[in-house]
């Protein structure tokens, strides 16, 4: 398996394995429409803006996972961790997890935080799998449903 994960400042190539993850990951939960490109582009600008480390996957030279890793007031912080349908079960997302977790405790995060879709229970499977736990704060709901948050101690590791 040729997998290697780089850094990417280019909101352009982390769009299709963004759109492609969540159009299948989070099929029959919206009733809205899926955001467009050009949406899934100004959230990537967005966070790109805010000082996140914005991680790629490439399998095979080609595009197929997106994380990003941000400090804020002192906390680390991940989002938008997606890996493409057709690269999942490969380790893609083992291997960006452990790179944006590099990347916070290089700068000096003591601890790791996430939100995750309650109702997604693939995701909070392989979180816990992975050490994470739920923090004992109120789930909220940005996009309706509501988001759970999760923790992960970046001492000692």
């Amino acid at each position: 398996m040729s997998l290697t994960i780089e850094r990417c400042t280019d909101p352009e190539v982390l769009v299709e394995p963004h759109r492609e993850a969540i159009a299948e990951a989070y099929a029959g939960y919206f009733d809205t429409p899926f955001p467009s490109d050009e949406t899934l582009r100004d959230e990537w600008r967005t966070l790109l803006d805010a000082g996140a480390t914005v991680l790629l996957a490439r399998l095979h030279g080609r595009p197929v996972g997106t994380v990003a890793a941000r400090v804020v007031d002192g906390e680390g912080w991940l989002a938008r961790l997606y890996v493409h349908p057709e690269a999942q079960g490969r380790g893609v997302g083992r291997a960006l997890m452990a790179a944006a977790l590099a990347v916070l405790r290089e700068q000096g995060c003591r601890r790791a935080n996430l939100w995750v879709l309650a109702v997604h229970q693939p995701a909070i499977e392989i979180y816990r799998h992975w050490g994470w736990r739920p923090a004992d704060t109120e789930p909220h709901a940005p996009f309706g449903l509501p988001e759970l948050r999760f923790c992960l101690p970046l001492t000692g590791a």
